[in-house]
């Protein structure tokens, strides 16, 4: 060759697998999907030939010994180890002088070439490296696309909304898809109504594309939304029912004669605190034992106050009736037992009721008032007696208008042995009527009566003791009461039962 050139045309043969050309290039180097090698042999000494389409090193092929090699002229620098050692390619006219020297040359970089090769590790028939590292690249790159395209759509856009494949071609728009069972639905909120994510917009890197239902077929849901919890109505505070409870009360009703109040003491149930409004209430109910109502049980009572000590009673109509003054004591003798309740006050439909006989009813002991002397309040002196009922076995008390005298006691003592006087048909006594008073004295709240002998003949002794308790105990005081007989203990002429101080008893307990 005449021409000299300045590097070997078909040294470094540039080869890419997955586009399948190969071109040649003024390196020295082999080149596989566009990575360039080292070839770790000296190239200098040969030059491979324009029937070697591929590089002979890097498969490990060896070149042909039939044509010699081009002339390459200048000599040139190797590459990889042999970077730094320079061998002068022969001319073609060198060649045909010598022959035989350049045969051996030729023999030897062939040997070298063989050796270097066998160093190189195999072409195998997969994947290249480069392949992988594009695919694990294009992976990265959607993810990252994916990323910010998530974070520029907003908070209310699904977090879970599915991706396009990355090995798909990005360049390309897609068609819209119908949703399948792959696709992942965005989270339920926990808002009564979720509110549906605003549609992505559409990118240069066609990264996120989120499903869109078929015009023709509705997308099925793959689980049915939440259904909002109803509101509770706000709930109506109820006021509790007071816890009832059992209280003993008085309770006073007419006797058999309908002359005379009958106090009696009776367990009621009452709710809360309203004791003197159940009280109430229970003297419209039927008596007991021989007892008479005396309030007509169709009335009402509308209201029951208790203001500054005074009990304002509203009833719908007359509670008893016309020119009967017996119901308005009853009702006054019950309420007065408690403590609160100096005074009441009756209306009928809210008005005022006038007093009977223009006496106000105010807190006061007197029951069953007897007055045959027609003496004045304020003249005389009231002491209260007990007898028994004649039809029934309760005790009746009659408070009697006596002339005004301060031996109280006495007087009290001396009444109760003169008898029910013009109540005799409706009470009867009990004390023998010729039994006379000896003596009386009061020392540390107890009054001690003596009586004469024919006391000691009474036949029902429980009631006579009764009715002499009952009677004094009435005196402001007066706790107890020791009955004597002719100066004697009773106990020496009734027996040891009746070796005792007698408190008061309980007026007819029911």
């Amino acid at each position: 060759m005449s021409e000299v050139a300045t590097h070997c045309p078909y040294i470094g043969l540039k080869q890419n697998r997955a586009i399948r050309f190969s071109t040649s290039t003024a390196e020295h180097r082999c080149y596989i999907s566009g990575d360039a090698m080292d070839i770790p042999v000296d190239q200098a000494s040969y030059c491979l030939t324009q029937f070697h389409t591929q590089c002979p090193l890097y498969m490990g092929s060896v070149a042909s010994h039939n044509r010699a090699p081009a002339s390459t002229g200048a000599p040139r620098k190797a590459t990889s180890r042999y970077r730094d050692s320079v061998v002068a390619m022969p001319s073609a006219d060198a060649y045909e002088a010598s022959p035989d020297v350049y045969e051996e040359d030729w023999a030897s970089a062939q040997r070298a070439a063989r050796r270097a090769a066998a160093s190189l590790p195999r072409r195998s028939g997969g994947i290249p490296t480069s392949v992988y590292g594009l695919v694990i690249g294009l992976l990265v790159v959607g993810a990252v696309v994916y990323f910010y395209a998530g974070t520029l759509l907003g908070p209310s856009a699904p977090s879970d909304a599915a991706a396009v494949n990355p090995t798909q071609a990005a360049f390309e728009p897609l068609p819209t898809v119908a949703p399948t069972d792959a696709a992942v639905l965005p989270p339920m909120s926990d808002t009564p109504v979720p509110t549906p994510p605003p549609p992505a917009t559409a990118t240069s890197a066609a990264a996120v594309i989120p499903p869109v239902a078929s015009p023709t077929t509705p997308a099925q849901p793959t689980a049915a939304p939440a259904q909002p919890n109803p509101t509770a109505p706000a709930a109506t505070t109820v006021p509790a029912t007071p816890e009832a409870k059992d209280m003993v009360v008085r309770l006073v009703y007419g006797d058999a004669s309908g002359q005379l109040l009958v106090p009696v003491l009776r367990t009621i149930s009452v709710p809360g605190k309203k004791v003197a409004t159940s009280a109430l209430a229970a003297l419209f109910t039927d008596p007991r034992n021989g007892l008479s109502r005396i309030l007509l049980p169709d009335t009402q009572i509308l209201s029951v106050a208790i203001v500054d000590g005074t009990a304002v009673i509203d009833f719908n109509k007359r509670p008893t009736g016309p020119g009967d003054v017996r119901g308005f004591a009853a009702i006054a003798l019950t309420m007065y037992q408690f403590d609160s309740i100096s005074k009441i006050k009756f209306l009928i439909n809210g008005v005022e009721m006038p007093t009977e006989n223009g006496i106000p009813y105010v807190k006061t002991n007197l029951v069953n008032l007897w007055n045959p002397s027609n003496l004045s309040l304020a003249g005389s002196t009231a002491v209260t007696v007990s007898f028994v009922a004649a039809n029934s076995k309760h005790d009746v008390s009659l408070t009697k208008l006596i002339d005004k005298t301060v031996n109280v006691a006495e007087a009290t003592a001396r009444t109760l042995l003169e008898g029910p006087g013009q109540y005799s048909a409706a009470l009867k006594r009990v004390i023998p009527e010729s039994t006379q008073l000896r003596g009386i004295r009061i020392e540390n709240g107890v009054v001690t009566v003596d009586f004469t002998q024919p006391f000691a003949s009474a036949t029902d002794k429980s009631a006579v003791v009764r009715t002499v308790a009952s009677t004094m105990t009435t005196i402001n005081g007066i706790k107890a009461v020791q009955i004597l007989v002719e100066g004697a203990p009773l106990s020496t002429v009734w027996g040891n039962d009746y070796n005792k101080n007698f408190e008061r008893p309980p007026v007819n307990a029911e």
